[in-house]
């Protein structure tokens, strides 16, 4: 446990070192320093790695294998539903919310994919475009957060106390974006910072259960990239801003109200504590260390 221990310290110390510094940069030139946001993404998989070669040579850790491919599809789906129900219940009941779809179409249309002439197929190769250049900055935090982090937390902890903790810093580290960027702009700062912090709890309960029950990072990517592609490639490209982000996005309590109720389903219903992967463990057939990376099953 020591070693894990001080695994865990030495990630959330250099991670934190790392990236605060490179925000700072973000924050102060705007938008002539954007490319520092994607290697600010990809800061909390480096350490992971680096940590993994340095003290975890001989073991399997991470999650970098293909994992359950049915995983796959719940990483689609789950953000569609949460974030599409919230914003289809603002466009309802917010007059004018609606902006229509012409702002996607017209991005679409811009985007030349072999000079193919059909607007559908245009579409959909800009989506899996988009979506296959995006996974390298998820797969940057999933793989700190998710390959590393909670797995350490849940073997030290156990599940409950390792999903809050967890989320509780991944939180924290977009702090400085939300309270000095223009990371979700709009609504007041002592409205954002909480209703942040319960968004982030929840889609930690998410990301963290498709970590665990696939056996792989990479579906927990690819669920980062779907959140981030629907909400503010899609539907917040469909919506007027006006006062927004009060009830949608990441910020909005209406999204975060879904996906709480989805968090609570997982833990409720998804047997999160009967599957997972046993890669910290000496004997990693054991079965009754099964569920977390090193052996807990509380």
């Amino acid at each position: 446990m020591k070693k894990e221990k001080r695994v865990l310290a030495l990630y959330l110390i250099l991670v934190f070192a790392i990236s605060f510094p490179l925000e700072a940069i973000w924050i102060i030139y705007g938008e002539a320093a954007g490319g520092i946001v994607g290697l600010v993404m990809i800061v909390p998989a480096l350490i992971a790695i680096i940590l993994k070669l340095v003290f975890f040579r001989k073991q399997r850790l991470l999650g970098l294998n293909i994992g359950k491919p049915i995983y796959y599809l719940y990483a689609v789906m789950i953000p569609a539903v949460y974030i599409g129900l919230s914003y289809l219940l603002y466009w309802l009941f917010v007059p004018g919310s609606f902006a229509g779809t012409s702002s996607i179409v017209e991005a679409a249309s811009d985007v030349k994919i072999m000079n193919i002439q059909s607007l559908p197929v245009i579409i959909a190769g800009a989506v899996l475009f988009t979506i296959l250049t995006n996974i390298p900055l998820t797969f940057g935090e999933e793989a700190g957060w998710r390959g590393l982090m909670y797995p350490i937390m849940h073997k030290l902890w156990g599940r409950n106390k390792a999903l809050i903790i967890s989320g509780c810093v991944w939180a924290v580290w977009h702090l400085p974006g939300i309270i000095w960027g223009d990371y979700n702009a709009g609504a007041h700062i002592l409205y954002q910072i909480p209703m942040f912090t319960i968004s982030t709890l929840s889609v930690t309960v998410i990301a963290s259960w498709l970590r665990v029950k696939s056996g792989s990072v990479w579906p927990a990517a690819l669920w980062h990239t779907m959140h981030n592609f629907l909400d503010q490639g899609v539907f917040r490209s469909m919506t007027s801003v006006g006062n927004s982000t009060y009830f949608i996005s990441e910020t909005g309590f209406i999204t975060t109200l879904f996906a709480v109720l989805i968090a609570v389903l997982i833990l409720v219903f998804g047997k999160f504590e009967k599957s997972g992967s046993d890669e910290l463990s000496v004997n990693i057939k054991q079965k009754v260390s099964e569920y977390a990376l090193g052996g807990t099953n509380k």
